[in-house]
């Protein structure tokens, strides 16, 4: 049975979950992005494949519709901070790739995006669970 202290836990760090995309969605409108162009940006730069992900694996990062994710991406490229490039060995397929602008940007909003998770470290790793 969960603490009185697991309750108050639990009550701080969802609102510091809220507080914190309300915080991030705010930074990247501050730059003229929406919280979910920023998440692209994030999908495709935080890739394991070097060659950059596809839009399908985009979409299953940001738990989206493909067709959304290429919709967010198309936008994205019209800004100048993204770029499809057809896959070398299967030219089928179409990777997603940041522009010097989207990475500029991106590195931005990362950087106080770190800071901030930094700030709120003692919340995060203050939940008890036991």
């Amino acid at each position: 049975m969960p603490t009185d202290a697991q309750y108050r836990q639990l009550l701080a760090f969802r609102t510091m979950l809220r507080r914190f995309d309300m915080w991030s969605r705010q930074a990247a409108a501050e730059r003229g992005l929406s919280h979910v162009q920023h998440q692209l940006l994030l999908a495709v730069r935080g890739s394991a494949d070097d060659r950059g992900p596809t839009v399908g694996e985009v979409a299953e990062a940001l738990l989206v519709k493909p067709h959304t994710a290429g919709e967010l991406a198309d936008r994205l490229s019209a800004l100048g901070f993204l770029d499809r490039v057809r896959d070398a060995e299967d030219h089928r397929r179409v990777r997603l790739r940041l522009t010097g602008a989207g990475d500029d940007l991106l590195h931005q909003l990362t950087a106080i995006h770190l800071e901030e998770l930094r700030r709120l470290r003692t919340v995060l790793g203050g939940i008890d669970g036991d």
